[in-house]
Protein backbone atom coordinates (compact mmCIF):
# COMPACT_ATOMS: atom_id res chain seq x y z
CA UNK A 1 0.00 0.00 0.00
CA UNK A 2 1.28 3.43 -0.94
CA UNK A 3 2.02 5.66 1.76
CA UNK A 4 2.30 9.58 1.56
CA UNK A 5 4.32 11.61 3.88
CA UNK A 6 4.65 14.87 3.54
CA UNK A 7 5.93 17.55 6.32
CA UNK A 8 4.36 21.17 6.71
CA UNK A 9 6.95 24.10 6.62
CA UNK A 10 7.08 26.39 9.00
CA UNK A 11 5.57 28.97 7.17
CA UNK A 12 3.15 31.63 7.54
CA UNK A 13 0.24 31.00 5.79
CA UNK A 14 -0.91 32.97 2.96
CA UNK A 15 -3.33 36.29 2.52
CA UNK A 16 -3.59 38.36 0.13
CA UNK A 17 -5.81 41.12 -1.58
CA UNK A 18 -8.76 42.43 0.56
CA UNK A 19 -9.21 43.88 3.92
CA UNK A 20 -10.57 41.38 6.78
CA UNK A 21 -8.01 38.78 5.28
CA UNK A 22 -8.06 35.64 6.64
CA UNK A 23 -5.61 32.75 6.15
CA UNK A 24 -5.78 29.13 4.88
CA UNK A 25 -5.72 26.54 7.46
CA UNK A 26 -2.79 24.76 8.18
CA UNK A 27 -2.42 21.40 7.38
CA UNK A 28 -0.83 18.70 10.43
CA UNK A 29 2.22 16.66 9.24
CA UNK A 30 0.02 13.95 7.28
CA UNK A 31 1.77 10.32 7.26
CA UNK A 32 -1.37 8.21 5.48
CA UNK A 33 -1.59 5.95 2.79
CA UNK A 34 -2.99 7.18 -0.12
CA UNK A 35 -6.18 5.55 -0.28
CA UNK A 36 -7.01 7.24 3.20
CA UNK A 37 -6.11 10.55 1.88
CA UNK A 38 -7.75 10.77 -1.36
CA UNK A 39 -10.55 8.73 0.46
CA UNK A 40 -11.37 11.77 2.52
CA UNK A 41 -11.83 15.31 1.38
CA UNK A 42 -10.81 16.84 4.39
CA UNK A 43 -7.38 14.98 4.40
CA UNK A 44 -7.26 15.60 0.51
CA UNK A 45 -7.52 18.91 1.19
CA UNK A 46 -4.65 19.29 4.02
CA UNK A 47 -2.43 17.56 1.31
CA UNK A 48 -3.24 20.45 -0.67
CA UNK A 49 -2.94 22.93 1.97
CA UNK A 50 0.68 21.28 2.21
CA UNK A 51 1.49 21.94 -1.13
CA UNK A 52 0.64 25.82 -0.93
CA UNK A 53 2.96 25.94 1.73
CA UNK A 54 5.82 24.12 -0.35
CA UNK A 55 4.80 26.93 -3.15
CA UNK A 56 5.58 29.46 -1.53
CA UNK A 57 8.08 28.88 0.64
CA UNK A 58 10.93 30.66 -1.56
CA UNK A 59 8.57 33.27 -2.83
CA UNK A 60 7.15 34.37 1.37
CA UNK A 61 10.33 33.73 3.00
CA UNK A 62 12.25 37.51 2.66
CA UNK A 63 15.29 35.20 3.91
CA UNK A 64 15.47 32.75 1.10
CA UNK A 65 19.36 32.89 0.22
CA UNK A 66 20.30 31.93 4.15
CA UNK A 67 20.60 34.94 6.18
CA UNK A 68 20.05 37.06 3.39
CA UNK A 69 18.00 37.41 -0.20
CA UNK A 70 18.67 37.34 -3.16
CA UNK A 71 18.29 41.22 -3.39
CA UNK A 72 22.39 41.25 -1.84
CA UNK A 73 22.83 39.33 -5.65
CA UNK A 74 22.15 42.82 -6.88
CA UNK A 75 23.52 46.39 -6.57
CA UNK A 76 20.71 46.64 -4.05
CA UNK A 77 21.98 45.77 -1.11
CA UNK A 78 25.72 44.79 0.59
CA UNK A 79 25.88 42.32 3.10
CA UNK A 80 28.03 43.62 6.10
CA UNK A 81 28.72 40.84 7.63
CA UNK A 82 30.96 37.68 5.91
CA UNK A 83 29.70 34.37 5.01
CA UNK A 84 26.62 34.28 3.95
CA UNK A 85 25.75 32.04 0.79
CA UNK A 86 24.59 35.32 -1.31
CA UNK A 87 28.42 36.03 -1.24
CA UNK A 88 28.74 33.82 -4.01
CA UNK A 89 26.70 35.51 -6.27
CA UNK A 90 28.25 38.61 -5.28
CA UNK A 91 32.15 37.11 -6.29
CA UNK A 92 31.39 34.45 -9.03
CA UNK A 93 31.83 31.28 -7.04
CA UNK A 94 28.74 29.81 -6.98
CA UNK A 95 28.73 26.42 -9.42
CA UNK A 96 26.69 23.29 -10.45
CA UNK A 97 27.85 21.97 -6.79
CA UNK A 98 27.51 24.79 -5.17
CA UNK A 99 24.32 26.77 -5.67
CA UNK A 100 22.87 28.67 -2.93
CA UNK A 101 19.26 29.20 -4.44
CA UNK A 102 19.53 25.90 -6.19
CA UNK A 103 15.94 24.61 -6.08
CA UNK A 104 15.51 22.05 -8.36
CA UNK A 105 14.92 18.22 -6.57
CA UNK A 106 12.90 20.30 -4.05
CA UNK A 107 10.30 21.76 -6.73
CA UNK A 108 10.19 18.50 -8.63
CA UNK A 109 9.07 16.88 -5.36
CA UNK A 110 5.98 19.64 -4.71
CA UNK A 111 5.61 19.24 -8.70
CA UNK A 112 4.79 15.86 -7.67
CA UNK A 113 3.05 16.08 -5.13
CA UNK A 114 0.84 18.83 -7.65
CA UNK A 115 0.91 15.45 -10.23
CA UNK A 116 -0.27 13.00 -7.29
CA UNK A 117 -3.64 15.14 -6.80
CA UNK A 118 -4.03 15.87 -10.17
CA UNK A 119 -4.34 11.80 -10.52
CA UNK A 120 -6.46 11.02 -7.64
CA UNK A 121 -9.04 14.45 -7.52
CA UNK A 122 -11.67 12.93 -9.76
CA UNK A 123 -12.17 9.95 -7.50
CA UNK A 124 -12.49 11.84 -4.05
CA UNK A 125 -16.04 11.95 -2.53
CA UNK A 126 -17.12 15.08 -1.42
CA UNK A 127 -19.07 14.23 1.62
CA UNK A 128 -19.69 18.26 1.87
CA UNK A 129 -21.98 18.53 -1.17
CA UNK A 130 -25.32 20.13 -0.37
CA UNK A 131 -23.46 21.37 2.90
CA UNK A 132 -24.13 25.05 2.46
CA UNK A 133 -20.94 25.98 4.81
CA UNK A 134 -18.98 23.75 3.31
CA UNK A 135 -20.15 23.69 -0.51
CA UNK A 136 -16.84 25.38 -1.64
CA UNK A 137 -14.88 22.69 -1.15
CA UNK A 138 -15.05 19.88 -4.17
CA UNK A 139 -12.79 17.71 -5.42
CA UNK A 140 -13.48 19.65 -8.87
CA UNK A 141 -12.59 23.11 -7.34
CA UNK A 142 -9.16 21.31 -5.36
CA UNK A 143 -8.16 20.27 -9.07
CA UNK A 144 -8.35 23.76 -10.41
CA UNK A 145 -5.93 24.52 -7.86
CA UNK A 146 -3.25 22.31 -8.15
CA UNK A 147 -3.35 23.33 -12.29
CA UNK A 148 -2.44 27.03 -10.81
CA UNK A 149 0.04 25.16 -8.18
CA UNK A 150 2.05 22.86 -11.21
CA UNK A 151 2.13 26.10 -12.99
CA UNK A 152 3.83 28.21 -9.98
CA UNK A 153 6.02 25.55 -9.83
CA UNK A 154 7.29 25.29 -13.47
CA UNK A 155 8.07 29.07 -13.42
CA UNK A 156 10.18 28.99 -11.03
CA UNK A 157 12.34 26.53 -12.79
CA UNK A 158 11.77 28.59 -16.16
CA UNK A 159 13.24 31.65 -14.29
CA UNK A 160 16.33 30.07 -13.04
CA UNK A 161 17.00 27.27 -15.35
CA UNK A 162 15.63 27.92 -18.69
CA UNK A 163 13.56 25.15 -20.25
CA UNK A 164 13.64 21.75 -18.00
CA UNK A 165 11.98 18.31 -18.07
CA UNK A 166 8.24 18.22 -18.35
CA UNK A 167 6.77 15.87 -16.14
CA UNK A 168 3.17 14.83 -15.78
CA UNK A 169 3.18 11.76 -14.06
CA UNK A 170 3.76 11.35 -9.92
CA UNK A 171 7.32 10.67 -10.42
CA UNK A 172 10.03 10.14 -7.50
CA UNK A 173 12.55 12.57 -7.41
CA UNK A 174 15.21 9.38 -8.03
CA UNK A 175 13.15 7.49 -10.42
CA UNK A 176 14.55 6.20 -13.81
CA UNK A 177 11.86 8.08 -15.86
CA UNK A 178 12.47 11.14 -14.38
CA UNK A 179 16.32 10.45 -15.09
CA UNK A 180 15.51 9.80 -18.10
CA UNK A 181 13.69 12.78 -19.42
CA UNK A 182 14.78 15.56 -21.36
CA UNK A 183 14.44 19.09 -21.04
CA UNK A 184 12.01 21.09 -23.09
CA UNK A 185 12.89 24.30 -24.83
CA UNK A 186 11.60 27.61 -22.93
CA UNK A 187 9.03 27.94 -25.99
CA UNK A 188 7.49 24.69 -24.79
CA UNK A 189 7.78 25.15 -20.88
CA UNK A 190 6.32 28.30 -21.40
CA UNK A 191 3.01 26.82 -23.12
CA UNK A 192 2.83 24.11 -20.62
CA UNK A 193 2.15 26.94 -17.96
CA UNK A 194 -0.07 28.47 -20.10
CA UNK A 195 -1.51 25.40 -20.79
CA UNK A 196 -1.64 24.52 -17.03
CA UNK A 197 -3.07 28.78 -15.96
CA UNK A 198 -6.10 27.89 -19.11
CA UNK A 199 -7.26 24.59 -17.10
CA UNK A 200 -7.05 26.38 -13.94
CA UNK A 201 -9.13 29.50 -15.38
CA UNK A 202 -12.03 27.38 -17.10
CA UNK A 203 -12.70 26.04 -13.97
CA UNK A 204 -16.20 27.77 -12.85
CA UNK A 205 -15.34 26.78 -9.79
CA UNK A 206 -12.58 28.79 -9.33
CA UNK A 207 -14.00 32.84 -9.01
CA UNK A 208 -12.04 36.04 -10.00
CA UNK A 209 -11.25 36.67 -6.51
CA UNK A 210 -12.06 35.17 -3.39
CA UNK A 211 -13.66 38.53 -1.97
CA UNK A 212 -17.36 39.65 -2.97
CA UNK A 213 -20.60 38.48 -4.08
CA UNK A 214 -20.45 34.93 -5.19
CA UNK A 215 -20.74 35.29 -8.87
CA UNK A 216 -22.42 31.41 -9.24
CA UNK A 217 -25.05 31.86 -6.36
CA UNK A 218 -26.90 35.02 -5.65
CA UNK A 219 -27.12 36.74 -2.87
CA UNK A 220 -24.18 34.35 -1.66
CA UNK A 221 -20.54 36.17 -0.04
CA UNK A 222 -17.88 34.51 -1.58
CA UNK A 223 -15.85 32.30 1.62
CA UNK A 224 -13.13 34.81 2.46
CA UNK A 225 -11.35 32.06 4.52
CA UNK A 226 -10.09 30.84 0.84
CA UNK A 227 -8.04 34.05 0.04
CA UNK A 228 -5.05 33.22 -0.40
CA UNK A 229 -5.83 29.84 -2.81
CA UNK A 230 -5.62 29.88 -6.20
CA UNK A 231 -8.44 32.64 -8.36
CA UNK A 232 -8.62 33.54 -11.22
CA UNK A 233 -6.98 36.81 -10.93
CA UNK A 234 -3.77 35.06 -9.61
CA UNK A 235 -3.82 33.35 -13.22
CA UNK A 236 -3.95 36.26 -14.98
CA UNK A 237 -0.94 38.09 -12.57
CA UNK A 238 1.27 34.62 -12.92
CA UNK A 239 0.66 34.99 -16.74
CA UNK A 240 1.47 39.16 -16.52
CA UNK A 241 5.01 38.23 -14.64
CA UNK A 242 5.93 34.94 -17.12
CA UNK A 243 4.94 36.68 -20.16
CA UNK A 244 6.76 39.91 -19.12
CA UNK A 245 10.21 37.88 -18.90
CA UNK A 246 9.27 35.46 -22.16
CA UNK A 247 9.11 38.95 -24.14
CA UNK A 248 12.33 40.14 -22.56
CA UNK A 249 15.72 40.26 -24.24
CA UNK A 250 16.60 37.17 -22.32
CA UNK A 251 14.08 34.92 -24.36
CA UNK A 252 13.09 37.36 -26.92
CA UNK A 253 16.13 37.34 -29.49
CA UNK A 254 14.21 38.35 -32.25
CA UNK A 255 12.71 41.46 -30.36
CA UNK A 256 9.06 40.01 -31.10
CA UNK A 257 6.20 42.92 -30.99
CA UNK A 258 3.56 39.65 -30.71
CA UNK A 259 5.39 39.00 -26.84
CA UNK A 260 5.48 42.02 -26.13
CA UNK A 261 1.51 42.91 -26.72
CA UNK A 262 0.67 39.42 -25.23
CA UNK A 263 2.48 40.50 -21.67
CA UNK A 264 0.31 43.98 -21.83
CA UNK A 265 -2.78 42.95 -22.46
CA UNK A 266 -2.92 40.18 -20.00
CA UNK A 267 -1.72 43.20 -17.50
CA UNK A 268 -4.53 45.71 -18.39
CA UNK A 269 -7.03 43.06 -18.44
CA UNK A 270 -6.06 42.97 -14.32
CA UNK A 271 -6.31 46.80 -14.21
CA UNK A 272 -9.56 46.66 -16.02
CA UNK A 273 -10.95 43.84 -13.68
CA UNK A 274 -11.10 46.61 -10.91
CA UNK A 275 -11.03 43.66 -8.45
CA UNK A 276 -8.21 45.60 -6.81
CA UNK A 277 -7.03 49.05 -6.03
CA UNK A 278 -3.56 51.07 -4.80
CA UNK A 279 -3.23 51.74 -1.16
CA UNK A 280 -3.12 55.54 -0.64
CA UNK A 281 -0.20 55.39 1.59
CA UNK A 282 2.15 53.50 -0.06
CA UNK A 283 4.57 52.35 3.11
CA UNK A 284 0.90 50.64 4.50
CA UNK A 285 1.23 48.01 1.99
CA UNK A 286 4.32 46.23 3.91
CA UNK A 287 3.15 47.44 7.43
CA UNK A 288 -0.88 45.94 7.20
CA UNK A 289 -2.91 43.05 5.17
CA UNK A 290 -5.73 45.10 5.53
CA UNK A 291 -5.25 46.63 2.12
CA UNK A 292 -6.66 45.78 -1.41
CA UNK A 293 -3.09 46.47 -3.28
CA UNK A 294 -1.69 43.24 -2.35
CA UNK A 295 -3.21 39.89 -4.32
CA UNK A 296 -0.49 37.35 -2.55
CA UNK A 297 0.95 37.52 0.36
CA UNK A 298 2.50 35.51 3.48
CA UNK A 299 2.43 37.22 6.70
CA UNK A 300 6.30 35.62 7.74
CA UNK A 301 8.38 35.92 10.78
CA UNK A 302 9.77 38.38 12.12
CA UNK A 303 13.20 39.14 9.61
CA UNK A 304 14.40 42.61 11.46
CA UNK A 305 16.99 41.36 14.13
CA UNK A 306 18.56 39.33 11.07
CA UNK A 307 18.70 41.58 8.47
CA UNK A 308 17.42 44.90 8.26
CA UNK A 309 17.55 46.84 11.76
CA UNK A 310 20.29 48.90 12.41
CA UNK A 311 23.48 47.88 14.35
CA UNK A 312 22.29 47.29 18.22
CA UNK A 313 18.73 46.65 17.35
CA UNK A 314 19.35 43.97 15.93
CA UNK A 315 21.85 42.38 13.28
CA UNK A 316 21.99 45.09 10.61
CA UNK A 317 23.14 42.11 8.13
CA UNK A 318 21.60 42.99 4.79
CA UNK A 319 21.96 47.13 3.63
CA UNK A 320 21.17 49.36 1.23
CA UNK A 321 23.87 50.77 -1.40
CA UNK A 322 24.56 53.88 -2.56
CA UNK A 323 23.76 52.74 -5.81
CA UNK A 324 20.18 51.74 -4.41
CA UNK A 325 19.69 55.16 -2.82
CA UNK A 326 20.36 56.99 -5.97
CA UNK A 327 17.69 55.77 -8.04
CA UNK A 328 15.36 57.97 -6.00
CA UNK A 329 14.22 60.92 -7.31
CA UNK A 330 13.30 63.99 -5.68
CA UNK A 331 10.03 65.18 -4.54
CA UNK A 332 9.16 67.17 -7.77
CA UNK A 333 9.74 64.19 -9.58
CA UNK A 334 13.46 65.27 -11.24
CA UNK A 335 16.31 62.92 -11.23
CA UNK A 336 19.04 63.98 -9.23
CA UNK A 337 21.43 64.44 -12.53
CA UNK A 338 19.01 67.04 -13.36
CA UNK A 339 20.47 70.53 -12.57
CA UNK A 340 16.88 71.88 -11.60
CA UNK A 341 15.95 68.89 -9.36
CA UNK A 342 17.05 71.31 -6.12
CA UNK A 343 19.28 68.07 -5.42
CA UNK A 344 21.98 68.83 -3.00
CA UNK A 345 25.09 66.35 -2.54
CA UNK A 346 25.93 68.00 0.94
CA UNK A 347 22.15 67.34 1.98
CA UNK A 348 21.33 64.46 0.27
CA UNK A 349 18.61 63.35 2.22
CA UNK A 350 16.47 66.22 1.89
CA UNK A 351 13.19 66.61 -0.45
CA UNK A 352 13.71 62.71 -1.91
CA UNK A 353 10.82 61.01 -3.18
CA UNK A 354 8.63 59.84 -0.32
CA UNK A 355 9.54 56.09 -0.87
CA UNK A 356 12.84 56.82 0.07
CA UNK A 357 11.98 57.65 3.80
CA UNK A 358 9.63 54.35 3.34
CA UNK A 359 12.29 52.15 2.29
CA UNK A 360 15.55 53.43 3.79
CA UNK A 361 16.99 54.35 7.20
CA UNK A 362 19.94 56.92 6.98
CA UNK A 363 22.15 59.24 8.69
CA UNK A 364 19.79 61.71 10.86
CA UNK A 365 16.45 58.98 10.69
CA UNK A 366 14.57 58.06 13.70
CA UNK A 367 14.12 54.71 13.61
CA UNK A 368 12.54 52.88 17.25
CA UNK A 369 12.87 56.39 18.91
CA UNK A 370 16.77 56.62 17.97
CA UNK A 371 18.32 59.43 16.13
CA UNK A 372 20.71 56.94 13.90
CA UNK A 373 24.03 58.62 13.51
CA UNK A 374 26.99 57.59 10.87
CA UNK A 375 29.56 59.82 12.16
CA UNK A 376 32.72 59.00 13.52
CA UNK A 377 31.64 57.62 17.16
CA UNK A 378 28.30 57.09 16.13
CA UNK A 379 25.52 54.63 17.51
CA UNK A 380 26.01 53.53 13.38
CA UNK A 381 29.85 54.19 13.00
CA UNK A 382 30.00 52.07 10.22
CA UNK A 383 34.23 52.12 11.39
CA UNK A 384 33.25 49.61 13.99
CA UNK A 385 32.56 47.02 11.66
CA UNK A 386 30.82 43.68 12.03
CA UNK A 387 26.71 43.97 11.93
CA UNK A 388 27.29 48.11 11.02
CA UNK A 389 26.61 48.24 7.80
CA UNK A 390 29.03 49.22 5.35
CA UNK A 391 27.17 51.75 2.99
CA UNK A 392 25.53 53.71 6.20
CA UNK A 393 22.15 52.61 5.12
CA UNK A 394 19.62 50.40 6.57
CA UNK A 395 16.72 49.05 5.35
CA UNK A 396 13.64 50.45 6.52
CA UNK A 397 10.89 48.80 4.31
CA UNK A 398 8.51 46.19 5.50
CA UNK A 399 9.11 47.69 9.78
CA UNK A 400 7.29 49.81 11.76
CA UNK A 401 9.61 52.04 12.95
CA UNK A 402 8.00 52.23 16.06
CA UNK A 403 7.05 48.78 16.42
CA UNK A 404 9.87 46.66 18.90
CA UNK A 405 11.48 43.57 17.14
CA UNK A 406 9.81 40.36 16.63
CA UNK A 407 6.81 41.10 15.14
CA UNK A 408 5.47 38.96 12.43
CA UNK A 409 6.17 41.07 9.46
CA UNK A 410 4.15 41.06 5.82
CA UNK A 411 5.74 39.98 2.89
CA UNK A 412 3.86 40.62 -0.85
CA UNK A 413 4.45 38.30 -3.22
CA UNK A 414 2.37 39.52 -5.79
CA UNK A 415 0.62 43.00 -5.78
CA UNK A 416 -1.27 45.43 -7.95
CA UNK A 417 2.06 47.88 -8.33
CA UNK A 418 3.78 45.43 -10.03
CA UNK A 419 0.52 45.12 -12.64
CA UNK A 420 0.96 48.62 -13.72
CA UNK A 421 4.90 48.35 -14.02
CA UNK A 422 4.25 45.23 -16.16
CA UNK A 423 1.95 46.78 -18.35
CA UNK A 424 3.94 49.97 -19.24
CA UNK A 425 6.94 48.10 -19.67
CA UNK A 426 4.90 45.85 -22.07
CA UNK A 427 3.56 48.44 -24.08
CA UNK A 428 6.69 50.67 -23.68
CA UNK A 429 8.13 48.01 -25.93
CA UNK A 430 5.30 47.16 -28.06
CA UNK A 431 3.65 50.33 -29.34
CA UNK A 432 6.41 52.92 -27.58
CA UNK A 433 5.40 55.33 -24.89
CA UNK A 434 1.76 56.17 -26.15
CA UNK A 435 -0.78 57.80 -23.38
CA UNK A 436 -1.42 54.82 -21.64
CA UNK A 437 2.08 53.88 -20.64
CA UNK A 438 2.56 57.97 -19.16
CA UNK A 439 -0.94 57.05 -17.43
CA UNK A 440 0.24 53.35 -15.58
CA UNK A 441 3.90 55.37 -14.75
CA UNK A 442 2.07 58.52 -13.30
CA UNK A 443 -0.45 56.36 -11.35
CA UNK A 444 2.57 55.17 -9.82
CA UNK A 445 4.33 58.22 -8.86
CA UNK A 446 1.12 60.40 -7.40
CA UNK A 447 0.73 57.23 -4.75
CA UNK A 448 4.26 57.46 -3.87
CA UNK A 449 3.68 61.08 -3.48
CA UNK A 450 5.70 62.83 -6.44
CA UNK A 451 4.37 66.43 -7.23
CA UNK A 452 4.91 66.47 -11.05
CA UNK A 453 4.16 63.76 -13.78
CA UNK A 454 7.07 62.76 -16.15
CA UNK A 455 8.25 64.80 -18.83
CA UNK A 456 6.69 64.90 -22.05
CA UNK A 457 8.22 63.59 -25.17
CA UNK A 458 9.92 60.86 -23.97
CA UNK A 459 11.25 58.26 -26.85
CA UNK A 460 10.97 54.66 -26.43
CA UNK A 461 14.92 54.17 -25.17
CA UNK A 462 13.96 57.36 -22.66
CA UNK A 463 10.51 55.96 -20.83
CA UNK A 464 12.54 52.13 -20.93
CA UNK A 465 14.88 53.74 -18.85
CA UNK A 466 12.60 55.33 -16.37
CA UNK A 467 10.21 52.16 -16.27
CA UNK A 468 13.22 50.76 -15.06
CA UNK A 469 14.30 53.19 -12.56
CA UNK A 470 11.05 52.99 -11.28
CA UNK A 471 10.87 49.10 -11.02
CA UNK A 472 13.78 49.45 -8.97
CA UNK A 473 12.30 52.01 -6.67
CA UNK A 474 8.95 50.60 -6.45
CA UNK A 475 9.80 47.01 -5.92
CA UNK A 476 12.80 48.03 -3.81
CA UNK A 477 13.54 44.76 -1.80
CA UNK A 478 10.88 42.43 -2.85
CA UNK A 479 13.16 40.15 -4.74
CA UNK A 480 12.31 41.49 -8.27
CA UNK A 481 15.39 42.73 -9.45
CA UNK A 482 17.60 39.64 -9.12
CA UNK A 483 15.53 38.42 -11.91
CA UNK A 484 15.11 42.01 -13.52
CA UNK A 485 18.78 41.96 -14.12
CA UNK A 486 18.79 38.67 -16.44
CA UNK A 487 15.61 38.85 -18.10
CA UNK A 488 16.93 42.42 -19.57
CA UNK A 489 20.98 41.05 -19.88
CA UNK A 490 21.70 43.67 -17.56
CA UNK A 491 23.93 41.65 -15.64
CA UNK A 492 27.20 43.53 -16.27
CA UNK A 493 25.06 46.72 -14.62
CA UNK A 494 23.25 45.18 -11.75
CA UNK A 495 24.50 41.75 -10.79
CA UNK A 496 28.37 42.74 -11.24
CA UNK A 497 28.50 46.25 -10.79
CA UNK A 498 30.92 47.88 -8.09
CA UNK A 499 29.09 48.46 -4.81
CA UNK A 500 28.87 51.77 -3.21
CA UNK A 501 28.13 53.40 0.08
CA UNK A 502 28.87 57.14 2.07
CA UNK A 503 30.94 58.19 4.91
CA UNK A 504 29.52 61.07 6.96
CA UNK A 505 32.32 62.97 8.71
CA UNK A 506 32.52 67.27 9.84
CA UNK A 507 34.39 69.51 8.48
CA UNK A 508 36.44 72.09 10.76
CA UNK A 509 33.03 74.27 10.45
CA UNK A 510 30.61 71.93 12.12
CA UNK A 511 29.25 71.31 8.68
CA UNK A 512 28.44 68.01 7.13
CA UNK A 513 30.20 66.63 4.82
CA UNK A 514 29.17 63.53 2.50
CA UNK A 515 31.91 60.82 0.84
CA UNK A 516 31.37 58.50 -1.27
CA UNK A 517 33.28 55.26 -1.38
CA UNK A 518 33.33 52.44 -3.40
CA UNK A 519 32.33 49.17 -0.65
CA UNK A 520 33.14 46.54 -2.94
CA UNK A 521 33.68 45.18 -6.79
CA UNK A 522 31.36 41.97 -7.68
CA UNK A 523 31.64 39.85 -10.52
CA UNK A 524 29.52 38.61 -13.44
CA UNK A 525 29.64 36.42 -16.41
CA UNK A 526 27.17 35.98 -19.47
CA UNK A 527 26.54 32.42 -17.78
CA UNK A 528 24.81 33.35 -15.01
CA UNK A 529 21.49 34.58 -16.47
CA UNK A 530 20.41 31.07 -16.17
CA UNK A 531 21.32 28.76 -13.11
CA UNK A 532 23.21 25.95 -13.82
CA UNK A 533 21.53 22.66 -13.37
CA UNK A 534 22.94 21.04 -9.98
CA UNK A 535 25.70 18.20 -11.19
CA UNK A 536 23.87 15.45 -9.29
CA UNK A 537 21.16 15.71 -11.95
CA UNK A 538 23.79 15.54 -14.65
CA UNK A 539 25.23 12.69 -13.37
CA UNK A 540 22.81 10.57 -13.19
CA UNK A 541 22.28 10.86 -16.87
CA UNK A 542 24.64 13.13 -19.04
CA UNK A 543 23.55 11.71 -22.19
CA UNK A 544 20.26 12.83 -21.27
CA UNK A 545 20.21 16.00 -19.49
CA UNK A 546 22.51 19.21 -21.02
CA UNK A 547 23.92 21.59 -18.94
CA UNK A 548 23.33 25.51 -19.30
CA UNK A 549 25.64 27.05 -21.51
CA UNK A 550 29.19 27.43 -19.81
CA UNK A 551 28.45 25.68 -16.87
CA UNK A 552 29.86 22.27 -18.08
CA UNK A 553 32.66 20.89 -16.04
Amino acid sequence: MKKISTYLLLLATLAGGASCKKVLDQAPQLDYDETKVFGDIDLTNQFLTDVYAYTFTKPGNFMDIGNSTTGAGTEELDNSFGGTPAEKYQNGSWSPNDNPDDIWTYTYRTIRKCNLLLQNLDNVPNKHAGQVTQSDLTPRRMKGEVFFLRAWNYWELLKRYGGVPIVTQPLDADSEALRNARRSSVDELVQFILKDLDSCSANTEIPLVWFGPDPNNPGKELNRGNIGRANKTLVKALKSRMLLYYASPLHNADSSTAKWRNAAEISKSILDDGKYTLAPIYQNVFLFTDNNEVLLSSNRAAFSEAIADPAGMGWGGTNPTQNMVDKYNMKNGKEIKDATSGYNPQDPYKDRDPRFYASINYHGAVHKNVTLSMLPGGNQDPAIGGDWSRTSYYMRKFQNANNQSGVRRFFPIVRLAEIYLNYAEALNEADGPVAEVYNAMNTLRRRAGITEDLPAGMDKHEMRRRIRDERAVELAFEKQRFWDARRWKKGPEILGADIYGVRVTRNGAGTLVYTYIRVESRAFSDKMYFFPIPQSEIDKNPSILDQNKDWQK
